[in-house]
This record gives C-alpha cells, sequence and structure tokens, in this order.
C-alpha cells in the first residue's frame, strides 16, 4: 500500500518502484564510489534511504547522514562518528580508534547502537578532525564485512565552506582531504561512500574549478519515472485511497506534469484527492485541469518556488542572474529556444565572445543537469511543462 506523501522522503512500503536503480546502485558499488546526481524532488534522498533498508541483502551493512546544517569540517567528521554508532561494529571499531591519539582527544565514546551524541570531541579533536576521519575509515575498512557511507547534500556543506573563506581554499582543503579519505580507507575495499545533494556537487565543483576533487568517484544520474511506471504509481496510490482513477484521467494528469518525478505526482494526486473529497465527486479531466490551475496561484507557489532560489544558493553571483535571464528566454516561447538565440540573450552581459559561449556551455550544461532544461532537436525547453506553466506566471519580468 503506496501512502500519499508530499513533500517528505519516503520508507518501507511507500517507496514505490527504482528495483532497476537499486540494482544498478548495488552493481556499481561493488567497485567505485558514488556520485549520485539528480535533480530536487526526483527521490534521491528516498533511494538513498531505501539502500540503506536493503543493504544486508547485499552483504552490506549502510549508515545514513546528511550534512545540510553541518557548520565546519570538525562537525563533519562528528557526524561521521556519529553515524558510524549506528553501525553494529561499533564497539569494536571505538577500540581501534582507541589505539592512536584518539584516545586523548575523545571525550567520550559510547556503546554501540547510541547513534547520533556517541562521540564528543574536545577542542583538541576538533583541531585535528582530518586525523581523526582517516583513521575512522581506516579502521572501518580493517573490519571483517562491507560498510557503505551514505552522505547526503554534500554540496551545501561545501558551499557553507565558501561561505566560510570566499577564496575557495578551505573548500578545496577539505574536498581533497575527503578524496584522499575515500582513496586510504579503500584498502581491503570492504568501505564505500555514496554522495548526493539536491545541489549538484559536480556544478559546485565546476564552478570553483575542484573538478579532480571529485575524479575517483563514479558519477549516476537518477532521472523521472518512466510513463509506465508513474501510471502504476498512480493507480496504486488510488487504491490505497480508494479514489476511482479512470484511464483518461491518469492520462491527464501524466500530460499536464509532462516530467513524471514522484513530487509531482504526489503533489497532484494530493490536490485531486483534496478537491474530489470537498466536491464529493469522483476525479475527472476536468477536475485533474483545476488542480493544475490551482498549483499555479500564488498561495501554492512554495511548491514551485524553490527552482528560482536555489539557482543563487548553486551558482552564485553573477552566474544565478545568468541563468535565470537564460530561463525566462526558454520560457516566453513554448516551442523552445536555440542555442544561438540563448548566446544573444549572453551578449550583453558576457563579452568577449570566447567567454561567452564558455559561460553559454557552463550555464546549459548545469541547467540541463539539474532538471530545469532539456534539448530537443536543437531547442531547449523547460524539461517540466508544468515548471514552465509557473516561470511564466510567477518569475518572468
Amino acid at each position: 500500500m503506496v501512502s500519499n506523501r508530499v513533500g517528505p522522503p519516503v520508507r518501507g512500503e511507500d517507496f514505490f518502484g527504482r528495483q532497476h536503480e537499486q540494482n544498478q546502485c548495488w552493481d556499481l558499488l561493488e567497485r567505485d564510489h558514488l556520485l549520485l546526481l539528480a535533480p530536487r524532488r526526483v527521490g534521491k534522498t528516498s533511494l538513498m534511504e531505501r539502500l540503506k533498508e536493503t543493504a544486508t541483502q547485499h552483504r552490506c551493512e549502510a549508515t545514513y547522514m546528511s550534512s545540510a546544517d553541518i557548520e565546519d569540517e570538525a562537525a563533519f567528521v562528528q557526524r561521521l562518528c556519529d553515524s558510524a554508532a549506528e553501525l553494529s561494529i561499533w564497539e569494536s571499531v571505538g577500540q581501534g580508534l582507541s589505539g592512536s591519539f584518539v584516545a586523548r582527544t575523545l571525550k567520550r565514546v559510547q556503546k554501540v547502537g547510541i547513534g547520533v551524541g556517541s562521540v564528543e570531541l574536545t577542542p583538541q579533536a576538533k583541531e585535528n578532525w582530518s586525523a581523526l576521519g582517516e583513521r575512522l575509515a581506516r579502521t572501518l575498512d580493517q573490519h571483517e564485512g562491507r560498510w557503505l557511507f551514505l552522505v547526503d547534500e554534500i554540496p551545501v556543506f561545501v558551499l557553507t565552506l565558501l561561505r566560510l573563506d570566499l577564496s575557495g581554499e578551505r573548500a578545496r582543503r577539505f574536498l581533497t582531504w575527503f578524496r584522499s579519505l575515500r582513496q586510504r580507507s579503500d584498502v581491503q575495499g570492504r568501505l564505500r561512500w555514496l554522495l548526493a545533494g539536491s545541489i549538484g556537487l559536480d556544478t559546485v565543483t565546476a564552478r570553483l574549478g575542484l573538478g579532480d576533487t571529485i575524479n575517483d568517484l563514479h558519477i549516476y544520474h537518477l532521472g523521472a519515472f518512466s510513463h509506465k511506471t508513474a501510471d502504476h504509481f498512480l493507480v496504486e496510490l488510488a487504491k490505497t485511497h480508494s479514489l476511482s482513477f479512470a484511464e483518461p484521467v491518469r492520462a491527464r494528469i501524466l500530460e499536464r506534469v509532462g516530467w513524471p518525478i514522484p513530487f509531482y505526482l504526489q503533489l497532484v494526486f494530493s490536490e485531486l484527492r483534496g478537491l474530489c473529497h470537498d466536491i464529493q465527486e469522483e476525479p475527472t479531466v476536468t477536475s485533474v485541469d483545476r488542480v493544475f490551475e490551482d498549483l499555479l496561484k500564488p498561495a501554492k507557489k512554495g511548491y514551485f518556488d524553490y527552482w528560482r532560489q536555489r539557482l543563487s544558493e548553486e551558482l552564485g553571483r553573477p552566474d544565478a542572474g545568468l541563468a535565470q535571464s537564460l530561463l525566462n528566454a526558454v520560457a516566453v516561447d513554448a516551442t523552445g529556444c536555440s542555442r544561438d538565440s540563448l548566446r544573444q540573450n549572453l551578449a550583453k552581459k558576457v563579452r568577449p565572445a570566447a567567454a561567452r559561449d564558455e559561460k553559454l556551455r557552463f550555464l546549459l550544461d548545469t541547467l540541463e543537469s539539474d532538471g530545469y532544461l532539456v534539448e530537443e532537436g536543437g531547442r531547449f525547453f523547460f524539461r517540466s511543462p508544468l515548471l514552465r506553466e509557473f516561470w511564466v506566471r510567477r518569475v518572468l519580468p
């Protein structure tokens, strides 16, 4: 039974589909560390949670951590230790850590299963965060078994370091250290890393000129549901909530959504379910269109406005403004926009021509990989018709 959940990651029976993606991830993790790239709301965190839930079926034990709220490098290592404390071998790992300077710098190490808050660092330990992280990774790699760290929102943490040091040197040191950590901890091949974020780590490192710090990661792209899977998902949601979803109704939803990511499907279903409850009628094509009109009203802009806001977070100035200018140009025409037209859009903003072409290439690559745009037949379109409609109504000047 698949529940209608809008927003939070889904777990257990609420996780739908993605079996092929799970199989691919587990196959790649046999030999590589992964960088999971996915536009926001595609279901990245839900997939990571699913990998954690099913790890034992693949002779592995996994732990998940988010980096979104971490303030500095020492806190990052603290979170790594807290995550490791959820593993069944934590007591043994703690003994391994105690065999070095770590014993003098850890204020307290609690027993296995305690989880968050299990390790408390002294000021000296915080100064030696890099050595502590390396010791933890090496100790895990030396234990029998296979261990997987699922690290979410790592790009958000890198951007935090960038705000602390605008030169980018602090972010470079951390990313270089983290790459070295992955390599040093992989002697026995027992420890694997899967990194992800709602902002692309590849985009952030490219912006900072730090692409070399993630070149050890195998890049895996997570996309939307197939049309068949999306239709089946709507059928299952309808069963769970005792709604009659005729094929024309489902077809209209998929047509209007255009890009069937789980969040949009859950959102439209929730709105349609509420409407049908209010008017005491079964869903129809007309009610589907009414729901889409309601979603595009100012009161519901919070469902989509993050697409505009994240440009500043990911790209910074002036690139965020240039990216929005390109998106505005694409949004104006439902038939899309050519590369030449977009190059002209940047003509007054970026000079000379060589720099303009390089900037256009970077921005279009970013907007495509982040789910804003797609290129078809030499023209660029919004990947999501629903997002384009929002952009036209709520973003265009």
